[in-house]
């Protein structure tokens, strides 16, 4: 495998994983934007909503960059430079490790929001109440999808990685 093979292999693992924590981020901003304009706290609401935009704008960029213009990143970062040798000696193509890299990512989503669902059920039915009145039901939805999500990126790592490297080659 060659170097500059390697870096972009990295860097989109990274641009996979920037997904993963903008899926834990953009719904705090969300909350905190919802209960800004509860309160009425127009000030709050709007500089909340800016710098969420900011923040989407970010997470775009740098998901799309990292995982579709990966070469752009390494030429410019000058990542391939400096080496003795021109290759690494992997025996795994890219598709392969973006699939173990996807596997790997979900099974994190996975296995990290089990307890905290099964937390906020038990604490629901200790509460006795409806789920609509239950303050944390959107959690509780939130934190179930995240689950869906980490599920279906390991059992459709290899179309995901597909995906990747037909977009990558466009």
């Amino acid at each position: 495998m060659s170097i500059k093979t390697f870096w972009a292999i990295l860097i989109k693992i990274l641009g996979l994983l920037l997904i993963l924590g903008a899926l834990t981020v953009v719904p705090q901003w969300l909350y905190s934007i919802y209960s800004a304009y509860q309160t009425g706290d127009n000030q709050s609401f709007i500089i909340l909503t800016s710098i969420l935009i900011v923040v989407l704008f970010v997470y775009f960029f740098a998901f799309k960059f990292s995982i579709y213009k990966t070469s752009w990143i390494i030429e410019k970062l000058k990542l391939d430079k400096g080496f003795d040798t021109n290759t690494i000696e992997l025996n795994s193509n890219e598709y392969k490790i973006i699939s173990i890299a996807v596997i790997v990512i979900g099974g994190l989503i996975f296995v990290e929001n089990i307890p905290v669902l099964f937390r906020q059920i038990f604490v629901f039915f200790q509460q006795e109440m409806l789920f609509k009145d239950y303050p944390q039901s959107g959690w509780m939805v939130f934190n179930f999808i995240k689950i869906l999500i980490g599920y279906l990126l390991m059992t459709n790592s290899f179309r995901i990685a597909k995906f990747i490297q037909n977009k990558n080659k466009e």
